[in-house]
């Protein structure tokens, strides 16, 4: 039989409790002036159907945004030689076109932007790159503030 000694067998409180005992206050939501959705892609077709859900997606939530704004596509061209060594005048022409769209949206809370952004991240079709830019709204530090 299994003895164990009496000074292991102490009471504590558990992690939980200690947390619940203490005061916090919440902390004020966040607000964003402004989050830019640029989406990149080779296909214009996948593009313009995913801006299409992103704009539906802001009008369910009831949320402002611009319509979509195309812009330049990058073209990058390479001219390979068909044979590895020999044959310099027999060149190959390879050449991607990635085309970007751009949408924003405008006055938005923290929890509002951060639930917005990962849905919409997840519904990122394959082949497609998103980059999200967000502009905060924040208040003057003190020591630029008027006392």
């Amino acid at each position: 039989m299994l003895r164990i000694p009496r000074s292991l067998l102490q009471i504590r409180p558990l992690a939980t409790q200690l947390t619940q005992s203490t005061s916090a206050q919440p902390k004020p939501d966040k607000l964003f002036k402004k989050i830019e959705f640029e989406v990149r892609g080779h296909d214009k077709a996948v593009l313009k159907s995913y801006m299409t859900f992103v704009q539906s997606a802001c009008g369910h939530l009831d949320i402002n945004y611009t319509e979509v704004e195309n812009l330049p596509y990058v073209r990058w061209v390479e001219w390979l030689l068909r044979s590895k060594f020999v044959h310099k005048k027999y060149k190959l022409h390879y050449e991607t076109r990635t085309y970007i769209k751009k949408c924003s949206v405008y006055y938005i809370t923290g929890s509002t932007a951060s639930t917005l952004v990962e849905y919409l991240q997840r519904q990122v079709p394959e082949g497609v790159g998103m980059k999200v830019t967000y502009n905060e709204i924040c208040a003057f530090p003190e020591t630029m503030s008027n006392k």
